[in-house]
């Protein structure tokens, strides 16, 4: 089927009837990977938070976490996956749950399994049995004080 055509039936199929409507073609963006905050599960949907924008797409968040590069991005609660590089810190509420705080201010939830995600993924001597906690530490210092001792040693 031409493009045309295609583009054609996506503006009939949703048109919005109404004395005031037009008809409303479905938009396509192209959002950079590395680009991308968080990706939110919405019921049948998932949102991708890209630059101060929400984005909708039809498609689950399993299917988009394993489209994405594991080592950048992590599902840290049963409706999120966090591009760790716009992780600031985690932190622990009042009622003693998790919270990672981005870059921005934006708080989201971090379930115990996607904190162990997490932590394993940031913090490799977790995974020699060394204990290391994240609570209420500053992510990219931790970051940039493992790059400076990686450089040091000979």
């Amino acid at each position: 089927m031409p493009v045309q055509e295609i583009a054609d039936a996506g503006a009939a199929a949703t048109r919005v009837f109404g004395p005031h409507s037009r008809p409303r073609r479905p938009w396509v963006h192209v959002l950079p990977v590395e680009k991308i905050d968080y990706v939110q599960a919405q019921d049948d949907y998932v949102s991708f938070r890209c630059e101060g924008k929400d984005y909708l797409k039809d498609q689950t968040l399993a299917q988009v976490e394993a489209a994405l590069d594991p080592a950048k991005f992590v599902r840290i609660h049963r409706s999120y996956v966090l591009n760790v590089d716009r992780l600031a810190r985690v932190e622990l509420d009042s009622r003693e749950n998790r919270i990672a705080i981005l870059a921005d201010g934006r708080q989201l939830p971090v379930s115990r399994a996607g904190y162990k995600r997490l932590s394993s993924l940031l913090c490799p001597e977790r995974r020699a049995g060394r204990s290391t906690t994240m609570d209420n530490m500053d992510i990219r210092g931790y970051a940039r004080r493992l790059r400076v001792t990686a450089q040091s040693e000979p």
